[in-house]
């Protein structure tokens, strides 16, 4: 346009306009800022408040696991404090009862086993013959034996223990070598 066009009723053309910020747009900001300020520090505690949720429950799982363990040793233990006193036991002058003392013993090797039972332990105890597993089974020693084949067990001298796939100890064992 030109300014014959503005004579004759045009209009001028507009000046660019110009982001000019206006002070309500400052404050929004400013309040949008604080707003997500504060949702941050409150998503923080909720994790922190989680995390130690977490770690009650955790703690309180392991303490009600022990509990549970212990109810099941403790009637082990008590056969246990039995044989002791069955052979402590004299009647007058004579010697406690090997067979008392070797049957409370029995008892309480079984109630002990039972437990471990109870709480998803299985008893590893090759067999004489049965094959080495090296993930299952810890060579203590090997021996000459021409009836047993190489690499079978000869021996367990110590049963293992695993809980599930987890590995708690090794069975100890002597397996044979060839001569």
């Amino acid at each position: 346009m030109n300014q014959d066009d503005i004579a004759e009723g045009g209009q001028s053309p507009a000046p660019q306009e110009q982001e000019v910020e206006k002070p309500e747009s400052k404050q929004a900001a400013a309040s949008e800022a604080d707003e997500l300020r504060e949702r941050l520090l409150r998503a923080l505690a909720d994790a922190e408040n989680a995390r130690k949720r977490a770690d009650r429950a955790r703690a309180e799982g392991r303490e009600s696991g022990i509990a549970d363990l212990v109810s099941k040793i403790v009637p082990a233990l008590d056969s246990l404090d039995l044989a002791i006193e069955a052979a402590s036991r004299t009647e007058e002058g004579t010697q406690p009862s090997v067979d008392a003392l070797l049957n409370g013993l029995r008892a309480t090797s079984r109630e002990f086993l039972d437990a471990l039972i109870k709480v998803g332990v299985e008893r590893i105890c090759p067999g004489t013959g049965e094959a080495f597993d090296p993930n299952i089974h810890d060579a203590i020693s090997s021996r000459s034996d021409d009836e047993t084949g190489d690499g079978l067990v000869l021996e367990t001298l110590q049963p293992g223990y695993r809980i599930a796939s987890r590995l708690v100890r090794p069975a100890r064992v002597v397996i044979a070598s060839a001569s």
